[in-house]
């Protein structure tokens, strides 16, 4: 989704940048695009993802969390520079949001608290986002919602 020329949503394997008004304007100018494009396309399901973001999920996913302002994780080379969300592919199907932390700082719930709020803005975008904990690691499985 483009909502200004080289704009892309983060999906928290991008260097940092910096914070700027200019990014928070793209962000919120692409996710309007997009629930304008969700209207058009399924005018009675307008609050659950449209074709394009189920072509591209990782990529929709990424701009869901940023336009609900989560952060997302910014990386350079291996090292975590901003913890936050990382929005990628599932093996299985779907999308896995997972939470990186710096160094010193991983919560002790292992990122549960973060990756709730993350599934509560996910479930207002018309993501359905499910926690699973294998051991110590904790990451939501995303999928397009399916209405009710």
């Amino acid at each position: 989704m483009t909502g200004a020329p080289g704009f892309a949503a983060r999906t928290g394997h991008e260097p940092p940048e910096p914070v700027t008004e200019d990014r928070a304007q793209q962000v919120a100018q692409a996710w309007e695009s997009l629930l304008r494009i969700r209207g058009l396309v399924q005018p009675d399901h307008s609050e659950l993802p449209a074709p394009w973001e189920r072509a591209q999920p990782v990529r929709a996913v990424a701009l869901a969390l940023e336009a609900a302002g989560v952060p997302i994780c910014a990386v350079d080379g291996d090292a975590v520079v901003e913890g936050g969300a990382v929005v990628e592919p599932e093996e299985r199907g779907g999308t896995r949001v997972t939470w990186r932390y710096l160094r010193g700082q991983r919560a002790v719930d292992a990122g549960e608290a973060d990756l709730g709020a993350a599934a509560d803005a996910l479930g207002r975008a018309g993501w359905d986002a499910l926690l699973y904990r294998a051991g110590r690691v904790r990451y939501l499985l995303v999928e397009p919602g399916r209405g009710g």
